[in-house]
């Protein structure tokens, strides 16, 4: 046998899937709206701070201000109570964050509260399903406020700040219910019609007419 022909045990290389993995998923259609939502929020804080010549202060108002992406795929009666759980979490973080920064600078001690702490809210979300973008905003916030200058003085005035931008990112969040009050859930009807109809085409091709006449009635 020539030392040319392979030998039939050899064995073959497996490519790795990586067409697979560097593919752009489909976005979701909304994912404009917790963008403009965000924009809604931060603007007005920001421009009276800027205003007011106080842009010290964006921290705290950029907190409560980022819990407008939250909860844009719910209904609006659980958004109300899903973005009030946010904004009292956000702040919650802050508080821990902020009194850890008033009382030590030990970066151990500091670093140690904003693991507890993320740990806490990373738990708090895989729990409560709150999705996108779940813990991260969260624990960017609080892990921020750890090395802010901070005074336990000052700690009441910068939480009043978050809870107040807070509130008014409850308002930018519900404040389409006015105009399409049943929108979460047109969309979700939409979907899931889609997929049946997705599925119906290949193993049953007669009934695609009737899955698309569906989803057209649903949108």
């Amino acid at each position: 046998m020539s030392s040319a022909t392979p030998h039939p045990d050899t064995p073959r290389v497996r490519r790795l899937p990586l067409a697979g993995v560097l593919r752009l998923g489909r976005p979701s259609d909304i994912w404009f709206k917790p963008a403009l939502s965000v924009v809604v929020a931060v603007a007005p804080p920001n421009l009276t701070l800027l205003a007011l010549g106080r842009l010290d202060l964006a921290m705290y108002t950029m907190a409560g201000s980022l819990c407008a992406l939250y909860a844009h795929n719910r209904p609006y009666a659980a958004r109300a109570r899903a973005l009030a759980w946010v904004v009292l979490g956000m702040v919650a973080g802050l508080a821990a964050g902020l009194v850890a920064a008033s009382l030590t600078g030990s970066a151990v001690v500091l670093v140690t509260v904003g693991a507890l702490v993320a740990a806490v809210q990373k738990t708090l979300c895989d729990a409560t399903r709150i999705g996108p973008p779940g813990h991260v905003v969260l624990t960017f916030i609080s892990s921020a406020s750890l090395f802010a200058p901070q005074t336990l003085v000052q700690v009441p005035g910068h939480l009043a700040l978050a809870l107040a931008t807070g509130a008014w990112a409850w308002l930018v969040g519900m404040a389409p219910g006015l105009f399409r009050p049943h929108g979460p859930e047109r969309r979700a009807t939409a979907r899931a019609l889609d997929a049946a109809a997705a599925y119906a085409e290949h193993p049953r091709p007669q009934a695609s007419g009737t899955a698309h006449a569906a989803v057209q009635a649903a949108w």
